[in-house]
């Protein structure tokens, strides 16, 4: 008998067709592809072996594949098959032998390989001595297919082996049922649509988790595709800390698929022991926690929240996470980043010695998920406080933070000791002549906007390209570069002028700018409102913004870009949601005193703010102050509403000036391209991650040809 495998697949789809042949590759010797039974019968008439049949089927097609099978094995003898469907494949269960097996498209790579290499290895004279498909006559071929001329018939022709047919519930199954190799030992938890079991692997004795969809979804491809996907994309992650997915199946109609049975309890299990861990025990679990969201973020992984429940302890004190994959796609929004670091100290708080203990870590608990100027409220915040970029990369956490405390002692001791007179004394004198200068922040950072559709202004669905928006306002200090470098390089000047900019507008500085900047960069007040080199430029007009994003290698956003970029997806009506906070933004609710409210009282400013002051104010992109601060010029012109005839730009988002109208729907005309206030100012958006100043410069080198 000839080693050379030969698959008679059978498909109307010709790409379900190549994607079976892509996983199979050259395992195969010879293959016989045809769409239909009939043209299948047609190409084997004169063969005298099969090794298998791979067949993909509808309800409308399973039976006339499964009797072409059934005359095959008439003809030319006994092999394995296995068919493949979208559909419910409930009917044709009686029909299956104990050599076939049924799988749901698309198929699982890895099942599909398992499967190939036990149906090769299949005996066939030893699967009829045993009994197991039962030999004897057959009935005539179906009408449905025209025979060729009768060949001589097998050695030993065989007669379709009926399974039993097993009734099983449509939601969760009852502990002791067996799904192939599988028998549920008992229930770990279940929903309105899943079930998790802990079950056997009987041909290894290995104890699993088993997750099965409830059979009352077979027939909805949506649910059954999704299941399938989840599994995939679990079983595809290889993380020390994430608990394995082993493999995904399909047996009377319950999708299921295993998982590593971590036998191990929760975080909240122990918190309601109100157990105790030691404090390195629980640098590890913050380590561990924090090195899988970043696997899965840059593994392109939709996952769910870490939490308590989910967090998993080993005798040996590491932590083993329960995998959270839903499926490939995007990771965690900026919203939902501050929600797993909210999360993930709400699940080791309890562990916290009441007095005494390590203060970096009761320090790192307070900052994760908070609204405190320090907070940690991303998966890179919680990477940079774990991992400073020192010599010390391999300790953990706790030793590190040691550390650093050990050598801030020293260092204050010695440095006391020698030094602390003269130091003292030179601080003294640098304040008494130069003042105290805020410090200069790089506030250029950029937020990527995906693309597709969001509900603009009334709800109508509208679709933006992808795009960068500027994260924060342009800064006094952005603005002063700007102003340095096109000084310096003057022939800059004609590329980043409007070319319907006035000829009488003849330069770009800002309205009263030489005192707003030495104001700002010592730290004092213009109009009576505190201002520093971090807070947002204003007393620009549209021509000054649009010179400034194009020299900073962007442009302005348009009005639908800046709306998605602060509304999101879901078109909520201010960056944090759909209902007014007053202390969330900068606004003209506190701006004048009088009254029950002094100016700046509910949310800290009468004036402008440092553009980065507020972080309440933070879309779900991680764009800051798009509902206050100061008013924003876009790329956008459009009809003024008092003069329908005057084309102006125009203005969005709320300032500390303004006293209604929060919604992010609102619109704002300018009064023309020229005018100046200080309630003003601008962000840049760009088509790209990294914008370069024109003429070569990047961001942090502002200036230069």
């Amino acid at each position: 008998m000839s080693d050379v495998i030969s698959i008679l697949l059978i498909d109307p789809v010709p790409k379900d067709r190549a994607a079976i042949l892509s996983v199979l590759g050259d395992r195969v010797g010879e293959v016989i592809e045809a769409a239909t039974a009939a043209e299948a019968w047609e190409k084997v008439t004169d063969r005298r072996r099969l090794t298998m049949m791979i067949a993909g089927v509808d309800a409308g097609t399973g039976e006339e594949i499964l009797d072409l099978r059934d005359h095959l094995h008439i003809e030319i003898g006994l092999f394995p098959s296995m068919i493949c469907s979208r559909d419910d494949m409930t009917a044709f269960y009686p029909r299956v032998l104990e050599i076939d097996r049924l799988f749901f498209k698309p198929v699982n790579r890895g099942v599909l390989l398992e499967w190939f290499e036990a149906a090769s290895q299949i005996d066939v004279a030893a699967v009829i001595e045993s009994g197991s498909v039962d030999a004897g006559p057959v009935s005539a071929p179906p009408p449905e297919i025209e025979t060729a001329p009768s060949h001589e018939p097998a050695e030993t022709p065989v007669q379709p082996h009926e399974t039993s047919s097993v009734q099983l519930p449509e939601e969760a199954l009852p502990v002791g049922t067996r799904l192939g190799d599988y028998k549920l030992l008992r229930e770990i938890q279940q929903d309105a649509d899943f079930a998790l079991f802990e079950a056997e692997q009987t041909s290894i004795g290995r104890k699993v988790a088993l997750k099965t969809l409830y059979r009352k979804h077979r027939k909805d491809i949506r649910w059954v595709q999704g299941f399938v996907n989840e599994a995939s994309a679990r079983a595809s992650v290889n993380h020390p800390a994430i608990s394995l997915v082993y493999e995904c199946d399909q047996e009377m109609g319950v999708n299921f698929y295993t998982l590593e049975l971590v036998d191990a309890p929760s975080l909240a299990d122990l918190a309601r022991r109100r157990s105790e861990l030691d404090e390195s025990v629980i640098w590890k679990i913050v380590e561990a926690c924090s090195s899988a969201l970043v696997y899965l973020r840059e593994s392109g992984m939709s996952h769910r929240l870490i939490s308590a429940q989910s967090i998993l302890m080993l005798r040996s004190g590491q932590a083993r996470i329960a995998n959270p994959v839903r499926g490939r796609g995007a990771g965690l929004t900026v919203e939902q980043e501050r929600e797993q670091m909210e999360s993930l100290a709400d699940a080791i708080a309890p562990f916290l010695k009441k007095s005494g203990g390590d203060p970096q870590l009761h320090l790192l608990v307070e900052r994760l998920g908070s609204d405190r100027i320090d907070a940690v409220n991303s998966i890179d915040g919680l990477s940079r406080v774990l991992s400073p970029s020192t010599p010390e990369d391999d300790l953990t956490g706790a030793e590190i933070a040691k550390l650093n405390e050990q050598k801030t002692d020293r260092t204050a001791i010695v440095v006391g000791t020698a030094f602390g007179v003269l130091m003292l004394a030179g601080f003294a004198a640098a304040y008494f002549f130069l003042g105290s200068k805020p410090e200069v922040r790089d506030l250029s950072g950029m937020s990527k906007i995906p693309e597709g559709v969001f509900p603009y202004q009334d709800g109508e669905e509208t679709e933006v390209s992808e795009f960068w928006i500027g994260q924060y306002e342009v800064t006094i200090s952005d603005y002063a570069a700007f102003l340095e470098d096109i000084s310096l390089n003057p022939g800059k000047i004609r590329k980043i002028r409007h070319p319907e900019q006035p000829e009488s507008k003849v330069t770009f500085k800002p309205e009263k700018w030489d005192e707003i900047y030495e104001k700002a960069v010592k730290g004092g007040k213009f109009y009576g409102g505190e201002i520093d080199p971090n807070s947002p430029v204003t007393g620009v007009d549209w021509w000054d913004a649009y010179a400034y994003a194009k020299w900073r290698g962007g442009r302005l956003p348009t009005e639908q870009e800046w709306e998605k970029a602060a509304r999101g997806r879901a078109g909520s009506i201010f960056p944090w949601g759909d209902e007014m906070v007053n202390s969330n933004f900068n606004s003209g609710l506190d701006h004048e005193a009088g009254g029950a409210v002094e100016g700046g009282q509910i949310d800290g400013y009468r004036f402008w703010s440092p553009v980065d002051a507020i972080l309440a104010d933070e879309s779900r992109y991680g764009v800051i102050g798009l509902a206050g601060n100061v008013s924003e010029w876009t790329g956008t012109w459009d009809s003024h509403p008092d003069s329908p005839d005057k084309q102006v730009p125009i203005k969005r988002g709320a300032s500390f000036a303004t006293k209604s109208g929060f919604e992010l729907t609102a619109r704002r005309a300018g009064e023309s391209a020229d005018e100046r206030n200080f309630w003003t100012g601008f962000r840049i958006a760009s088509d790209r991650a990294t914008p370069r100043i024109i003429g070569g410069a990047s961001p942090g080198n502002k200036g230069g040809e």
